[in-house]
């Protein structure tokens, strides 16, 4: 074979992973979305269900008497729990109060004893029974209308940061995720139970105290909102309870630790708060281990209760440690717009806003001014008030692409518009949604942020340049088409896009008047809000009249804070209108020149006699 065939198949070879992926996204793709969610649904369910059994992945092997023992032969620890009460019925007492005390019947080595056979029998019966697929279609109907519950409570849920198809998928895939780790950490509690260097420390139950049970309740009150993330807690705790060999107590623990994790977390606006989280944690594992031991018949000593903070305390770690690393992840995968993630955004030195500040300070100031401005009517209305403020921002991006076109980065130069159409004005200035679109997918901005863009305008005339163009016309006899002057849209499909038309405007027309009194500034808003109204430009966003009418309240509360009235400085103020205007009337009519500054003799006189 030449070097040129081999090559190719080398070639061929490393390209087969990304060859067969689009295959499959291709053919995945023209599925209907109803069997798409179906296969998907499914092949979260049956993970899920499959790990929730006890099944034995390894039988032990048939033993006779004096043979040797090729691995240690540790009894089950659900065996040891709470199947053995029902197993135990076609076992003779000794035995089976052998396997409730035992927990190695031999080790690796041994020689099995006819005091031992039965016991090693009695396991692999039980084994045998827990391959039997009853447990697992049982399991899997049961997994299966959890799922269900979490789709229709996905469906149900308001939140701005994810869509509901997403947020389940979301919320299923880490329940998933959770039932695995706790799978994996009763398998270890188990091992560690049994090795001869760890099990002094404690039985399989202290042990399984260091399993992070609430990383997926914790991950999705970070990402999502604190209802998802409660339900899907429960739901993880019920699972931990088919998966641990005790049952309902771990599923209480389990709910314990799931349901502070949800609470400790209210706001993620920094990374700390995973931190504060995983402190509450591990506090609150700490107790309810106490419980967990009581309920079991346990001691306490001082050893036990060292041993439980010890476990609890890495539980905590872990899930803060999982929660750090699991939540970038889907910030990625899923493009959830999180706090701490949009206070990224507002950073300044961020290269989109340095532009901003150094080739239009005039836009950049405006886009500050209406930040604040719409944060505090967000706030106002309980929307999502961060998001406001760092939409505004951005909202005036695709200026950039032409800064003198706009009046507020002209700085008394001469206005461009002057020297062509209105149409060709209108078409300059609406080009500047389409602009703003471009430069924010260029610099990956998240998909909520570059929707402000064109919705913060929606489909409304530009007022100025329709009417210079249609007075224009007027003169000449001819007709103006409105749909020339209108921002291509769309609406506005949030509150928060909302908000920001509504500041937009308020504030650029506020910043025009001339009396910014509390009877201007609240009528000219009114009318603004009024207008946008009746031209319907909230017919696609959820906002009600009522909140309208809190956000009419803040904007004018703010701007008048913002134009407050302030002293005047005797000696630092520049000369009022009055007093330029007495300027330029003496500078019009000079004094008649007489070489002092006395009054002439005859207006002395004149003076004396009217006096």
């Amino acid at each position: 074979m030449s070097t040129h065939s081999i090559g190719h198949w080398l070639a061929r070879l490393r390209d087969w992973p990304r060859t067969a992926g689009d295959r499959f996204a291709e053919r995945y793709q023209r599925l209907p979305q109803r069997q798409r969610f179906l296969l998907v649904s499914t092949l979260l369910i049956l993970p899920t269900a499959f790990l929730c059994t006890h099944f034995p992945f390894t039988l032990l092997p048939s033993y006779a008497v004096n043979d040797t023992v090729l691995a240690d032969i540790i009894v089950p620890a659900d065996l040891q729990a709470d199947s053995l009460d029902a197993f135990s019925n076609d076992l003779a007492p000794e035995i089976a109060a052998e396997l409730r005390h035992t927990r190695v019947i031999l080790r690796a080595g041994d020689a099995v004893t006819a005091q031992t056979l039965p016991q090693i029998k009695a396991i692999r019966q039980y084994q045998l029974s827990q391959r039997q697929p009853r447990r697992f279609l049982g399991l899997i109907v049961i997994v299966a209308a959890l799922y269900f519950a979490l789709y229709k409570i996905a469906l149900a849920s308001k939140t701005s940061r994810l869509g509901p198809r997403a947020a389940f998928w979301v919320a299923a895939s880490l329940l998933l995720l959770q039932t695995f780790l706790v799978r994996a950490g009763m398998f270890g509690a188990a091992v560690l139970s049994a090795r001869p260097e760890t099990m002094r420390f404690g039985d399989a139950l202290i042990f399984q105290f260091a399993v992070p049970f609430a990383v997926c309740a914790l991950v999705l009150a970070l990402l999502i909102n604190s209802q998802i993330a409660l339900i899907a807690g429960l739901m993880a705790a019920l699972l931990t309870g088919f998966v641990s060999a005790h049952g309902m107590t771990i599923a209480a623990f389990a709910m314990a630790t799931s349901i502070t994790a949800v609470f400790s977390v209210q706001n993620y606006c920094d990374r700390n708060s995973i931190s504060y989280a995983s402190a509450s944690i591990g506090g609150v594992s700490f107790v309810m281990s106490l419980a967990v031991l009581l309920m079991s018949g346990h001691a306490l000593n001082w050893r036990m209760l060292a041993g439980s903070a010890v476990v609890c305390a890495l539980s905590a770690l872990l899930t803060a440690g999982l929660a750090s690393f699991l939540v970038p992840i889907y910030e990625s995968v899923f493009d959830i717009l999180t706090d701490v993630r949009l206070l990224e955004l507002s950073n300044a030195d961020l290269p989109l806003l340095r532009r901003l500040a150094i080739e239009v300070p005039g836009t950049n100031h405006h886009s500050f001014m209406v930040g604040v401005l719409a944060e505090a009517a967000a706030k106002a209305i309980g929307a999502n008030a961060l998001l406001a403020r760092v939409g505004c921002l951005y909202h005036d991006i695709g200026k950039l692409a032409a800064p003198r076109m706009y009046i507020e980065n002209q700085a008394g130069a001469a206005n461009p518009h002057d020297k062509v159409t209105p149409k060709d004005s209108a078409r300059i200035i609406t080009g500047h949604v389409r602009r703003g679109i471009e430069m924010g997918n260029a610099e990956d901005l998240p998909p909520q942020i570059i929707d402000f863009i064109p919705q913060h305008h929606g489909t409304r005339v530009i007022a100025y340049f329709y009417h210079k163009a249609k007075a224009e016309a007027d003169r000449r006899g001819e007709a103006v088409n409105v749909e020339d002057f209108r921002y291509p849209g769309p609406k506005p499909q949030s509150k928060e896009a909302a908000i920001l038309m509504l500041a937009d405007g308020a504030e650029a027309s506020v910043r025009s008047l001339e009396d910014r009194s509390e009877e201007n500034i609240r009528a000219i808003i009114k009318k603004i809000i009024d207008t946008v109204v009746a031209d319907g430009q909230f017919d696609e966003c959820s906002l009600t009249m009522r909140e309208l009418t809190l956000v009419r309240e803040s904007l004018i509360s703010t701007l008048q804070n913002v134009y407050h009235q302030r002293i005047s400085y005797p000696g630092f103020n520049p000369p009022s209108k009055a007093e330029r205007e007495i300027t330029q009337a003496d500078l019009k009519n000079p004094p008649p020149a007489n070489g002092d500054d006395d009054p002439p003799a005859s207006a002395a006189a004149s003076a004396s006699n009217r006096s």
